[in-house]
């Protein structure tokens, strides 16, 4: 991927890295640019461990002068994945109490790991109020989820 091709549209797209000589999976949770890089950061399907450490994530970075680095290695998936987007009416924390206060019900402690349960699924929070979700499958299922459990939020489809 070109520098000149990372916009906010990239956010919760599922994707392809290159990770310790590796190509991997995630999904992109965030996009950092100052005067001299552009960087994505990717959360990796699964851990991958390098040395003794596990990582969930990494940064794809590409100097703008040149576009050198992993950046250039970093591939959209192109798959039939639903975007939506959610403005929660409390925020994400105050949800994610729910999921801890009934953790017997839930067997989880926070909405994002509620919804990564889902195969092909991701919660990728943007704000203490909002999230993109996508999801592969379990769309309807997730929409209809929120609907019922937090009847205030606003949800959106993207193009993301």
């Amino acid at each position: 991927m070109k520098t000149t091709e990372v916009n906010d549209s990239i956010i919760g797209k599922r994707c392809k890295c290159i990770f310790t000589g590796l190509m991997v999976t995630g999904t992109i949770e965030e996009i950092k640019r100052n005067d001299y890089t552009v960087d994505v950061k990717v959360h990796f399907d699964e851990s991958h461990v390098w040395g003794n450490e596990p990582y969930k994530y990494d940064w794809a970075y590409a100097r703008l002068h040149d576009e050198f680095g992993s950046l250039r290695y970093l591939e959209i998936i192109e798959v039939n994945y639903k975007t939506i987007q959610v403005i929660f009416p409390q925020t994400i924390k105050e949800i994610n109490q729910m999921f801890s206060d009934n953790y017997e019900c839930w067997k989880t402690v926070t909405l994002k790991d509620w919804i990564d349960t889902y195969e092909s699924s991701r919660f990728t929070k943007i704000n203490d109020h909002s999230a993109i979700i996508t999801s592969e499958y379990y769309m309807d299922c997730i929409q209809s989820w929120i609907k019922k459990h937090i009847p205030n939020a606003k949800i959106q489809e993207t193009n993301y």
